[in-house]
């Protein structure tokens, strides 16, 4: 397996963590607060995973740049295209990469982006790694930003309605069959617009068995 150098803090490319559960050995440094060792880091690995801001992406990206030759790098930082990525790390393989979501879950779904450098062996690679923090989807770097919107606006209407329907356990419960209905209908290939509740209609959760007490869906 791969020796993966994870650079990422508190808030930041949390799935990746569960790479040593996929046999993946993992070193992981916070982008705030770079190791003085980072070089020999840098020169032991044979990945790298960068999930920091713009500022502290391209202070790493300085830093380790010339270490990384025929390497692959990951970026999740917001903003870095793959153009930029291959500006920034000239003698690597780059790769783009969203999570979602970028948080502690058991799985996460990877939406990436990378260029013609990558052979099968490179990609079949990024595949096995992908796996062990959930699924990925593999897109052209043109259709990337379009999935990043659709994706933010999504998650931010989510954040929204959660915060009205506030703490309480029954709204949360309901809130989760909702969301586990509509993930089973996108899945499924079905319209949402064919719910008989956004129709003004009956039926919908209210026709499906209640899950067993303390249960989720």
């Amino acid at each position: 397996m791969e020796q993966v150098l994870l650079i990422g803090g508190n808030d930041s490319g949390i799935p990746f963590r569960r790479l040593p559960y996929g046999g993946y050995p993992l070193i992981s440094c916070n982008p705030d607060r770079l190791p003085e060792n980072l070089h020999e880091l840098a020169k032991i690995c044979d990945l790298v995973i960068v999930c920091a801001d713009q500022r502290a992406g391209r202070v790493i990206a300085d830093e380790i740049w010339h270490l990384l030759r025929r390497k692959i790098v990951i970026s999740t930082t917001p903003g870095f295209n793959l153009s930029t990525l291959r500006d920034l790390y000239p003698l690597s393989k780059v790769c783009r990469c969203e999570l979602v979501l970028d948080g502690d879950v058991d799985k996460c779904l990877a939406v990436v982006s990378f260029g013609d450098s990558f052979s099968e062996s490179d990609i079949a690679s990024m595949k096995r790694i992908f796996s062990s923090i959930g699924e990925v989807l593999m897109i052209n770097e043109p259709l990337f930003q379009e999935v990043s919107r659709v994706v933010s606006e999504g998650l931010t209407s989510l954040s929204d309605l959660v915060k009205r329907l506030g703490p309480d356990d029954f709204q949360e419960y309901l809130l989760g069959w909702v969301m586990y209905c509509l993930g089973q209908m996108i899945l499924k290939g079905n319209p949402i617009e064919s719910c008989p509740n956004l129709r003004g209609g009956t039926g919908g959760l209210g026709d499906l068995a209640p899950p067993a007490a303390g249960s989720k869906p």
